[in-house]
């Protein structure tokens, strides 16, 4: 029996052998459709020894030594990146999309449509100032472009507080990911000792998770090797063996937008983001949202002030008895150019001319007030100043009131209005002006004029039949405005709504581009990892026949056997 005993371990051996790799080709067709499994192949060597009667070792058989993953970490990193890049270009454009739908442009209720109905109403009222219908239309179409103006910009709130939102449930989901990798690292070290190849399925699980991680975050990974991989988001770590750091968000006041940010959860430290979905959402919110903003607002406050100007530089029907700006200053010493006075809009040196008319005789006085702002001494105009002189005129009282505002007042039977205003200090500090606030969330009509729309400065003498003034408000639409760099009102919206949909096909392109990217990686790591069942079953069939060859082997030995008992006995 000593003689055959090297044949009977090479039939033994193999058999253990060839069924093993079986087991190994079942698990690979078992996980065949399992998108995170990557294939496995068995290491088949051969054993040395074996000596024989004749003085030779032909060798004790085959054994499957370990276990081979079929994984390319350059690609699973190339696929990573990519993941991060498709999910950010998807989150750009599903932003841009939404603020498209929400700016209405193909529709006749949209702000160009609305811009057009205003001035053309003022149009209309150059013809026929005296048209009570026409006055009220006017109001109205201004009523909707303000109701457009507001409706935006809350939108636009609207989806900044919904990616806020995201970025909280993203960051979690990411913490989430970080801390299981940790966790994994640690299983995965202990299944390697135990054995080789023990960890197949868990490294398949962590994998898996840090392409997720890698969708939201940009990360880096280093694998150790012992079988940990450490991760790392730029240069800080997150993961570092069975620790993660841990991810949180904080909300900021920024540029009067809440903002939600990424922080380390150990140390609150500031998470450099550059792809990935997290890094899109602050992208999209802090450079297309944000800047959606400061464009609306600027739309607005452009066509505030330059509607103003025309406006209080005209005449309506009757004149005012009473009024109080609609801006207050800083500091009613300050010159009204100043930065300490604090006007939302522009004044210039110049000046204007104030009508004080007698309303039971008609007679008008008209004085010329000067707006000295050339900086060449000390005496530039300021609220005090300007209210003083006011003052002066005839028939008319002029204060500031305690929140620094310039209120007029006409005595008993007389009226006031204004033409000429070469300083825009009228419309800076919001006197006989159409529209009151500053930016698309608070512009609105003139709570005076609203409430006698006589008011409305159609005139440029002051009579009735004249619409001089109507025609110039009809123009500011198309007139070059120096609060959007010499654009007109018309022509920045214009701009704004191109600019919308250049954006929005640039993020189509680049998520194009991106899932092509990812497909085109996915189908270099299904070559790499994935299973084939063609080639799955010529294995099956090889180690099958092998082990079939191996029990024959195993059956010759035992024949042999018995002849050399049969001897014996």
């Amino acid at each position: 029996m000593a003689l055959l005993g090297t044949a009977f371990q090479i039939g033994r051996s193999a058999l253990a052998a060839y069924q093993a790799a079986i087991t190994v080709t079942g698990q690979n067709i078992a996980n065949v459709g399992n998108p995170d499994y990557a294939r496995q192949t068995g290491r088949l060597t051969a054993l040395h020894g074996g000596m024989t009667t004749a003085g030779i070792a032909p060798g004790s058989g085959v054994n499957l030594s370990g276990l081979e993953r079929h994984v390319d970490e350059a690609i699973e990193a190339r696929l990573r990146l990519a993941l991060g890049q498709r999910s950010g270009a998807q989150t750009v454009y599903e932003t841009l999309t939404r603020v498209e739908s929400l700016y209405n442009e193909l529709t006749d209720a949209d702000l160009s449509s609305q811009l057009s109905a205003l001035f053309g109403s003022f149009s209309d009222l150059q013809t026929d100032p005296a048209e009570s219908t026409a006055r009220n239309l006017l109001l109205a179409n201004a009523d909707a472009v303000i109701q457009t103006l507001q409706r935006r910009r809350t939108g636009i709130l609207s989806e900044v507080s919904d990616l806020n939102d995201l970025a909280e449930q993203v960051t979690r989901t990411a913490n989430s990911l970080a801390r299981e990798i940790a966790e994994l690292n640690e299983m995965v070290v202990a299944a390697d000792a135990r054995g080789q190849g023990g960890a197949g399925a868990l490294r398949d699980r962590r994998d898996a998770l840090l392409r997720q991680l890698g969708e939201l975050v940009d990360i880096q990974t280093r694998e150790q090797d012992n079988g940990i991989v450490n991760v790392y988001v730029g240069s800080e770590p997150l993961v570092t063996f069975n620790r993660s750091r841990g991810l949180k968000t904080q909300s900021v006041l920024e540029d009067g937008l809440e903002r939600v940010t990424v922080r380390f959860a150990d140390n609150n430290g500031t998470v450099l983001l550059r792809s990935g979905k997290l890094a899109a959402i602050g992208q999209a919110r802090d450079v297309h949202l944000a800047g959606q903003l400061t464009q609306l607002d600027e739309l607005a406050a452009a066509l505030i002030y330059e509607v103003n100007c025309v406006h209080s530089s005209g005449r309506g029907q009757v004149g005012y008895t009473q009024l109080t700006g609609t801006y207050a200053v800083n500091d009613a010493a300050a010159a009204l150019n100043a930065a300490r006075a604090g006007l939302p809009f522009p004044v210039q040196n110049g000046t204007f001319l104030v009508h004080v008319r007698d309303q039971s005789t008609g007679r008008t006085t008209t004085r010329m007030i000067e707006v000295d702002l050339d900086g060449l001494n000390d005496d530039d105009t300021t609220l005090s100043s300007l209210a003083e002189a006011l003052d002066a005129v005839p028939g008319l009282r002029a204060t500031v009131t305690a929140d620094n505002r310039l209120q007029l007042t006409a005595d008993n039977g007389f009226e006031f209005s204004f033409s000429e205003d070469s300083s825009h200090a009228l419309a800076a500090l919001g006197v006989a002006t159409f529209f009151a606030g500053t930016d698309a969330a608070t512009i609105a009509v003139n709570s005076t004029v609203r409430g006698d729309p006589r008011l409305l400065a159609t005139s440029l003498d002051g009579s009735a039949a004249d619409g001089r003034n109507a025609g110039r408000l009809a123009l500011v639409g198309s007139t070059a405005s120096t609060l959007l760099n010499n654009m007109s009102v018309e022509d920045f919206h214009a701009a704004i709504v191109n600019g919308l949909a250049v954006d929005a096909a640039a993020a189509s392109g680049a998520q194009v581009a991106a899932d092509a990217v990812y497909s085109s990686l996915l189908a270099q790591r299904e070559a790499t990892s994935g299973v084939s069942l063609d080639e799955e079953t010529i294995n099956l069939m090889k180690y099958e026949q092998s082990f079939a060859g191996a029990a024959r082997f195993l059956g010759v030995l035992d024949s042999l056997a018995s002849e050399v008992l049969s001897l014996v006995q």
